[in-house]
């Protein structure tokens, strides 16, 4: 394995030396390597988040563009379809939460 020299914080330092003390890790390259992993971890699962949004957003556009949206125009109409999008949520919630009791049954 190839060897890197880097430079690090005292602070850095000691959280390596207290984390090795600890046996937590057997040494300061195991260290490291667990946090470039969880890093790598970290940057691709942004990536696949920003993408599905990305997604999202293009399904939005595409949407609106075909004129499949509603237009509220008082905030009574905003009330109205609040309520609606809470209405629906609580029925999906009650149908997942029935098929899961179903299901361990």
């Amino acid at each position: 394995m190839p060897t890197q020299n880097v430079n690090i914080t005292q602070a850095q330092a000691e959280f390596i030396r207290l984390s090795v003390e600890s046996g937590d890790y057997n040494n300061a390259s195991e260290l490291v390597r667990e946090a470039l992993r969880l890093l790598k971890e970290h940057k691709d699962e942004h990536r696949a988040r920003v993408e599905h949004l990305r997604g999202e957003l293009q399904k939005g556009m595409d949407d609106f563009e075909a004129g499949r949206y509603t237009e509220l125009n008082t905030e009574e109409d905003f009330h109205a379809m609040s309520e609606d999008v809470r209405r629906r949520g609580r029925e999906r919630l009650a149908k997942e939460h029935d098929a899961l009791r179903t299901k361990a049954q």
